[in-house]
Order: structure tokens, then sequence, then C-alpha cells
């Protein structure tokens, strides 16, 4: 038998809250000769693997739960994310648009945040693409602040413990950043804009497709499309100065990354790394923005 590797080496391929379904797939792996450990990780069990092995571990998982449809068994393979991959996507939105909501009420280093980094769709439409990323972090007043910070760290969180930390924060950015720019091209030239709520919806949009990706029984499948739908009625189409359009932009964008999401995971090995690099890359563009707005 092959000697264990070290954990730097190892890829969470599956958790659970359950040590029996670990220990199941556990038996399968081994069954085949891939190596494997399950063992507890942040209150769940965890099926770890070497990173080379994931893909076809994950083949021969997928394989045995086709073959053993038992109602308490998901027929499709699912992979879950810790709490803190959760906790490290929520925090860093929050930490964002705090900072930048001081920034501009501030006129933090004498500049005027708001008129250089709110949309205004005409200038979008000529070309300035960095107000489609630095309008997510500037809102008008503390209620507007309050509203989307509470509803972000939400579904941040949930994001992040779906598609780990790194693809949620960057898929939070650019997805409101298309959202953004699809508002864009359906207002008019004058039409201006500012808040994270397009980022907002365009999170529970990632959320939705990649849970309907991950289900395959037809009820259950089409549940978290049709939550999102309502989420994105009853939060999004009311209000005073409420931007109907670039919430609907955002929530498609977020649909469009998730389905982008769900086809990458079924073709690479996602490793912490990647995560990394990922969330690394969103946050360097989202920083660029504000430095060519300015």
């Amino acid at each position: 038998m092959d000697e264990p590797e070290a954990d730097d080496d190892l890829f969470t391929l599956f958790r659970s809250p359950s040590r029996q379904r670990c220990a199941e797939y556990a038996l399968v792996l081994q069954a085949v000769g891939i190596h494997c450990r399950a063992e507890p990780l942040d209150g769940d069990f965890a099926l770890k693997v070497r990173a080379r092995d994931a893909g076809y571990a994950r083949r021969q998982i997928e394989l045995y739960a086709a073959e053993n449809p038992e109602r308490d068994r998901p027929r499709r393979f699912n992979p879950r994310h810790g709490v803190a991959d959760g906790l490290n996507c929520a925090s860093l939105y929050g930490v964002t648009i705090l900072v930048l909501d001081l920034a501009q009420r501030h006129r933090a280093f004498g500049l005027d945040w708001w008129d250089a980094g709110r949309t205004q769709a005409g200038l979008i439409r000529a070309g300035e693409w960095w107000r489609t990323f630095t309008a997510l972090g500037l809102h008008a007043d503390p209620l507007h602040l309050a509203g989307n910070l509470i509803y972000g760290l939400i579904f941040g969180f949930l994001a992040g413990q779906l598609l780990g930390w790194g693809l949620a924060w960057s898929g939070l950015l650019l997805a409101g950043a298309l959202g953004n720019l699809l508002n864009a091209f359906i207002q008019p030239a004058g039409h201006s804009s500012i808040g994270a709520s397009t980022a907002v919806f365009a999170t529970l949009g990632m959320l939705s497709v990649t849970a309907w990706i991950r289900h395959t029984r037809r009820l259950k499948r089409w549940a978290p499309l049709g939550a999102g739908l309502a989420l994105l009625a009853f939060l999004g189409m009311g209000g005073e100065n409420t931007d109907i359009f670039a919430h609907v932009a955002g929530f498609i964008a977020g649909c469009l990354m998730g389905a982008l999401f769900g086809l990458l995971e079924r073709r690479v090995t996602i490793r912490a790394r990647h995560q990394t690099a990922a969330g690394v890359a969103a946050t360097a563009v989202f920083v660029l923005a504000w430095v060519v707005a300015f």
C-alpha cells in the first residue's frame, strides 16, 4: 500500500455531516486502488484523495451513486467546501464595501469617489469599463448600505461554501460588473446608478444555477432556480429608487457565471491554489478599476 501523502498533496473530494457516507465512498475508492482518507473536518467528515487522482475518483463515486439510487443517496456526486470558505468570501465582501463607503463619505485622499466610480450608461458604452466594477462599492445612504451588506454577507457565505472562496469572490465581482455592463446597454445614456445590489443578485444567480447543475432529480433540480427567482422578485423588485433592470441583469449575469463554473468543475480539478489565484486575480482587477478611475 502507498504511504499517505502530506496534507498539501491531498484534495478534499467530498464533505458530509455523515461519517457513514464518507466511509462508504472510501470503500468504493479503495476497491479500485485509489488511496484516500476519511477524517473529521470543521464539524463534518471529509474524504480526501491525491490531487492527481481526483478526477478519476470523482467518476468512480458518480458511477457508484448511479448504480445505487437509494432514496437518501444523491445520484450525482456533490462536493462541498467548508465554513472557512464561506467566511472568507463573506468577509472580503463586507470589508470591501465598508472601506469604500468610508472612503466615499470622507472623500479620502481628497478624491471624489462618487463621481469617479458611479455607473453612467453612456460613459460605459463609450469605453469606461472600470465603472462597472467601481460602482459596486458605492452606496447612497446607510440604509442602502445596510441592505446590501446583510444580503451580500448571507449570499457570499453560501456561495463560498458551495464553490470555494476564490471562485465565489471572483464570480461575485465579475458577474456584478457584467450585470452593470448589461444594464448600461438597456438604459438611456444619462442613466446613473451605484450599489452592490447588482453583485448581490449576481451571487444569488450563481447559487441558483450551481445548485441546479448539481441536482439530477427533476423536482429537486428546479427548486433552486425557483427559489432564486422568488427571492429576486421579493428582494429586487420594490422600494424607492430601485434599479430593477440592474437587479435582473445581475441575476442573469450570475446565472451565466454559475453555468461557467459548473462546466469548469466537470473538466478541471480545482485545488486550493486555484481558489487563491481566482480570488487574488479578481481583487486585482477590482483595485485596477479604481486606479484607472482616478
